[in-house]
């Protein structure tokens, strides 16, 4: 009994700690577009600056 509560709890765990990992994997993806999209409006403006100079 108190191994198959011990394999419960440690699979508990990793599936826990799986989760987070998803979690912040598709939380990195989301801050990386945000600063793709971020790094082009910065291009875009800086080229309509040098156009007016």
């Amino acid at each position: 009994m108190g191994t198959t509560l011990l394999v419960i709890a440690y699979a508990l765990i990793w599936l826990g700690l799986l989760a987070y990992l998803g979690w912040l994997a598709l939380r990195m993806r989301g801050v990386r577009a945000e600063l793709e999209a971020t790094r082009e409006l910065l291009e875009r403006r800086a080229g309509e600056t040098e156009r007016r100079d």
